[in-house]
């Protein structure tokens, strides 16, 4: 549960009541539960033959019946019992998705701790859908074979709500583009996970439903939470979704922030400043022996911004709320770490810039690796730099593109 106000918006308009919340609590299963699984496992759509299995499923939300299939080591299996409420008394059991007739279910979840009189409300189902393979879209979201038609959603691969919304959001703005006769939007694997999403889809495409984890982007420092505004705002203005009210608000929290960090840095403290020294010493640092910036007294572990800002006159007419005081001290005491992020990140614009013409004919391309030539082919990358993350292909093929390009050898 949280323990501050927090929110998806910057616009900071309402919060929830975090301090009135309900707890959500643990069971498990147990010897019984599985023995009852594993004695009906042929009336399971999943195990029992119901179905034509044509795809893989899904990796991060397996039925229990395949995790105790899958794993028969384990004596038991942890359960979320999470309400669903605040005024009735609906509980949904995470962890306990299952395909077996309503019959068996009555059996499996009677068998756990803490629920062996609770009345179902809605059984549990399994689902198979179709999907388009993803290499068949640009970065745009359009299909490569049928011009105007664009896609998203678990239809091209994906699985969960977060991704279907983000690539619905980002198929809608290139259609709205397209139809203007504008330049479409594709967000880089630097300045969004939907970036990191599409381009991992169009680029290499899925055997399984496609989920976004944060561990599958190269520039993880870049892309946080509290700078979500810094990265995409000016995206969201240019193409007319931020209204311009919001707009003036996110300058003045930029700009803020900037004029702070300059302030900070040409702020001097030294051993006379006996207040600020009380509470370095109170947070478990010496006093200051020498002169030392604001700006690196702010990169050390623990020291607040809203604690120092007080010896600093020149900062108290630049407000920022907490989430702007947040960002300024993330930016600050990671500096180091972001700016490495940065520098790699610009090799890879560097390759995003060079256009790769559809026209291109890879077949015959002269040193190209017969896997790079059916790869390149296949997918027709619109960058060196997306030629680059196909899997399979090799730094030695992309010198070689970048060298026919460069002599205009289509």
């Amino acid at each position: 549960g949280d323990d501050e106000e927090l929110t998806f918006s910057f616009d900071n308009i309402a919060y929830y009541d975090y301090k009135n919340q309900v707890p959500c609590y643990l069971t498990y299963t147990n010897e019984k539960t599985h023995k009852i699984i594993m004695d009906n496992l042929d009336k399971s759509a999943m195990y029992g033959g119901f179905y034509e299995k044509l795809g893989t499923g899904p990796r991060y939300c397996p039925s229990i019946e395949d995790k105790v299939v899958r794993f028969k080591d384990k004596e038991r299996h942890q359960l979320f019992l999470e309400p669903e409420s605040m005024y009735y008394d609906d509980i949904y059991v995470q962890g306990f998705s299952t395909s077996m007739p309503e019959k068996i279910q009555d059996l499996m979840i009677r068998s756990l701790p803490g629920l062996e009189n609770c009345e179902v409300l809605k059984y549990a189902y399994a689902i198979e859908y179709d999907a388009l393979i993803p290499t068949q879209f640009y970065p745009t979201l359009e299909m490569k074979k049928w011009n105007g038609l664009f896609c998203a959603g678990q239809i091209i691969g994906t699985s969960g709500y977060e991704e279907a919304a983000g690539l619905g959001l980002m198929a809608g703005i290139n259609a709205a583009l397209k139809v203007q006769e504008k330049e479409p939007l594709i967000l880089r694997r630097d300045e969004a996970y939907i970036g990191v999403m599409i381009d991992d889809l169009v680029t290499k495409g899925t055997q399984e439903p496609y989920r976004l984890l944060s561990s599958r982007a190269e520039y993880r420092l870049l892309m946080r939470h509290d700078n979500a505004d810094l990265r995409l705002t000016e995206h969201g203005y240019r193409i007319g979704l931020i209204s311009q009210e919001r707009y003036d608000k996110f300058l003045e929290k930029k700009n803020n922030i900037d004029k702070i960090i300059s302030i900070l840095e040409n702020t001097f403290f030294g051993a006379t400043d006996d207040l600020l020294n009380e509470y370095l010493v109170s947070i478990g640092y010496e006093s200051l022996s020498a002169g030392i910036s604001a700006l690196d007294l702010l990169r050390r572990p623990n020291v607040s911004y809203n604690e120092i800002k007080k010896y600093i006159p020149e900062v108290n007419p630049l407000s920022l709320d907490e989430e702007g005081v947040f960002q300024l001290e993330t930016i600050v005491k990671y500096e180091g770490y972001i700016e490495k992020q940065k520098r790699d990140a610009k090799n890879m614009i560097k390759l995003e810039s060079m256009k790769i013409p559809e026209d291109l004919d890879f077949m015959n391309m002269d040193g190209l690796a017969i896997e790079a030539r059916q790869k390149f082919t296949k997918i027709r990358p619109l960058t060196i730099g997306q030629a680059s993350r196909i899997s399979g292909v090799n730094p030695s093929d992309i010198s070689i593109l970048i060298m026919n390009l460069k002599k205009g050898n289509k």
